[in-house]
């Protein structure tokens, strides 16, 4: 049979300079001539399924074309390498599939916090690590900080932006917190010093929604439980924290819905 590069073209869902640049490449034979039409034949057709094949596996062009060579890669070189593919192909499922988990977590909770804002209700929150800077800010102005603050937002959605408050702080600051059993994935530890360890436990916790104010103000997003704790006796234990979920924009206000935890005594 013979082919109009049209036909291949539309099929196989390559554009003609493509067609043009595995000709280049040596992956298909330069199309023969006939009555002014150039055709491709059953060989070059197999030989572009099956570099989309290898493509589809993530394999670079230019090594697909010294695979197709005349001093190509072996049946065992073809083998290693496509179990390399495959490892990757495992790890990359892997990833998506705990992304798939970090994105159900912020559309369950921020469901939550649309339905019931500012409400106060007692559950099990679970570890949690944070980073925090030594000079208080999203950006550290430690160059050695910065680097591991750089680690932590490539971690996104997994690390999420966040406001803790220690005990003997005397006001909340900027962070960005993880659980710590996603902590592992991403070799994420804490250290003491910039990265700290927060015990999960029983505690008080609210969706809480505000404006720009929390730049200036941090500690509003603990308001709802900590008016909640005043009330019914609660003392607090550990580090109190809320993350980010999202930021409602519309009617040309930002509103920035928190995920507020308090573990209690």
């Amino acid at each position: 049979m013979r082919y109009s590069i049209g036909d291949v073209s539309r099929v196989l869902g390559m554009t003609t300079s493509a067609l043009h640049f595995y000709e280049k490449e040596g992956i298909i034979d330069t199309p023969k001539v006939e009555s002014g039409w150039r055709y491709y034949q059953e060989a070059d057709i197999s030989r572009l399924v099956s570099a989309k094949k290898y493509r589809a596996m993530g394999v670079p062009v230019r090594d697909i074309a010294r695979q197709f060579s005349a001093d190509g890669m072996t049946g065992e070189q073809v083998i290693a390498r496509m179990k390399e593919k495959r490892d990757e192909a495992a790890l990359a499922a892997r990833q998506y599939a705990a992304l798939v988990q970090d994105i159900d977590h912020l559309i369950a909770h921020g469901q939550e916090g649309l339905q019931h804002i500012d409400a106060v209700d007692i559950r099990r929150a679970e570890d949690m690590i944070y980073f925090r800077s030594s000079s208080a800010g999203r950006i550290p102005l430690d160059k050695g900080e910065q680097a591991v603050a750089k680690r932590w937002i490539e971690a996104a959605p997994a690390v999420s932006l966040s406001i803790c408050r220690e005990p003997t702080d005397e006001q909340a600051v900027p962070s960005m917190i993880i659980s710590a059993r996603r902590a592992a994935d991403y070799g994420l530890d804490a250290n003491g010093r910039v990265t700290r360890r927060i015990p999960g436990g029983m505690a008080l916790h609210a969706v809480v929604a505000c404006g720009e104010e929390q730049y200036d103000d941090p500690d509003v997003i603990f308001r709802p439980i900590l008016a909640f704790a005043r009330e019914h006796r609660f003392v607090q234990k550990g580090t109190m924290w809320g993350s980010m979920l999202f930021v409602d924009c519309s009617g040309g206000v930002r509103r920035h819905y928190f995920d507020t935890y308090m573990t209690f005594e």
